[in-house]
Order: structure tokens, then sequence, then C-alpha cells
């Protein structure tokens, strides 16, 4: 290998301080992190699915959607990345997604991500909430009240747009080690009686 083939990282004076440790500061986080902004991070609960079998159930379903390669990390997490952003972001707004019969957890990639499975306790579910009175159907509502079960963080065109009121889904942040609630009333001035509002999560991590 030449001087024209070789790859070569940037050059830092040699740090001996035999400490055994190296700092990661917090500009290196963000520095790189365009390349990475496309990109999706998934795992399976309790299993892990070979390299092929992921890059071919992947490339059959999300080609057609943007998707341009699979990678996978020694903890056993899959990286996909896609051609766009918006690609990317309607593929998760149309999950939960079952590769293989096995349930893939799907997050978009930010700096801040851990990949460790044993430090992974929060996990993104698609929820639909059922019975949900008028005045909640808006963003400052549907925030509302999905802050009741995790922490807000989307929820599909049809809820947003309302062009269906059937249920709202969406998409909700939860401490897998904390109960799942079920149901909740809502108080009103529209009822003396409180509406109940039915939880149904689309999946649940397997306890």
């Amino acid at each position: 290998m030449d001087s024209t083939t070789r790859y070569t990282p940037g050059s830092h004076t040699p740090s001996n301080s035999g400490t055994g440790q190296l700092e990661i500061t917090d500009d290196m986080l963000t520095e790189h992190a365009e390349q990475w902004s496309r990109c999706m991070v998934g795992f399976f609960p309790g299993y892990r699915m070979n390299y092929h079998a992921v890059n071919k159930i992947a490339s059959r379903v999300w080609r057609s959607h943007g998707l341009e390669d699979v990678r996978t990390t020694a903890t056993g997490f899959i990286i996909f990345r896609f051609k766009k952003v918006d690609q990317m972001l309607e593929l998760l707004e149309r999950g939960p997604w079952i590769f293989g019969g096995k349930a893939i957890i799907l997050q978009q990639w930010h700096p801040h991500f851990i990949f460790d499975k044993n430090k992974i306790s929060k996990i993104p579910v698609w929820v639909r909430l059922h019975g949900l009175p008028f005045p909640l159907w808006s963003r400052k509502g549907l925030s509302l009240v999905a802050s009741k079960i995790g922490r807000p963080l989307a929820c599909d065109e049809a809820t947003f747009t309302c062009s269906k009121l059937d249920f709202a889904r969406v998409c909700v942040e939860l401490d897998a080690a904390t109960p799942f609630i079920k149901n909740f009333s809502v108080l009103t001035p529209l009822s003396w009686d409180p509406p109940n509002i039915e939880v149904d999560y689309e999946w649940k991590p397997p306890l």
C-alpha cells in the first residue's frame, strides 16, 4: 500500500499520560453528524439476526424507498442509511416493522446515541389512542395527551391532518422498566363525566 492508496487519519501529537483513558469532547459528537443524519438505527430485543438476512429483507422492502446501504456493529445494532431524511422518516412513521417474524426497534440516529443495548431503557413505540375528545385533535392537544404515556416524538400524517378520526396514532418514547398505561380519564368542561382514553400499543418490549 503506497501513499496514494493509504487512508491516513488526522495527525495528533502522541499523548501517553499513563492514565489509560481517552476523552471524547462535546464537539466531536457533532463534528461529522451530517454523514449519519440520514440513518436510522435498529436492533432486535433478545435476538441477533445475521447481516445477510437483515440486508436481504431490508433491501427487498425498503430499496424502493431510498435505502442506500445496511451496516452492522459489533454490538448487534444495524444502521440503515437512506438517500433522503424524508424517506427514512416516512418508514419510521409506518412502523412498527417485523423482520423474519422478529420485531425490530428502530429510531432515527442522533449524536448522543449509545450503541449499547444494556444502556437502552427508553424505546420508541407507536400507540393508538381511542376516544380522544375533539379539543385534543391539535398539535398542542396531541402532545399533551401523548405526554401522559411517555415523551412525545411524532404522530402519523392521518392524525396530524385529522383526516382519520377513529383513533390518534402517536409515537412516544417509553421507559421499558415502568408499567404501561392502559387507559386514563380526561377532565374537560364539555362533560361532568370524564371521558376515558384507551391506549393500544402496536408493540410492547418483551418483559
